[in-house]
């Protein structure tokens, strides 16, 4: 196998074991295929803006309108048109979403620390690095191509 090859087959080994730990650990919650927004937008705040979610999650637009919506009805956000620019629309976390953000955020600890039993400090950061660039490498052929 090449490194490609491996790559993808471990990438997709771990979003496999990742979302069904987070089925495990958050099945009696109705939107947790929706967590990482209700996340993100803790993790700045627990206010921004639909661009902000779209660019930072790397969401499109239009799908992010369907979740946003069902996050509404659901009651874990608040929208509200923004003063300053009304096609702009201002994402706010009920206290609901901030309790399952925070809920989250502590079962993801006790994850790390299974996760990584047997990783270092250091280890565990050039994991992450290393994530980071190769998504950044994937963006940069997504829009720019092999070239």
């Amino acid at each position: 196998m090449n490194f490609g090859e491996d790559l993808s087959l471990q990438v997709m080994l771990v979003h496999k074991a990742y979302h069904q730990f987070l089925l495990k650990s958050f099945q009696d919650i109705d939107v947790y295929q929706h967590l990482q927004i209700i996340v993100f937008i803790n993790r700045i705040g627990g206010s921004c803006t639909q661009k902000q979610i779209c660019e930072g999650l790397q969401i499109e637009k239009s799908y992010l309108v369907k979740i946003i919506d069902a996050l509404v009805q659901k009651g874990y956000i608040l929208k509200r048109v923004s003063h300053k620019d009304r096609r702009s629309n201002q994402i706010n976390l009920t206290a609901r979403a901030t309790e399952i953000a925070d809920s989250f955020t502590n079962q993801m600890e006790k994850f790390t620390e299974a996760m990584g039993e047997h990783l270092t400090w250091q280890e565990r950061h050039n994991c992450v690095r290393a994530l980071k660039l190769v998504s950044e490498n994937f963006n940069h052929i997504k829009n720019q191509g092999f070239d």
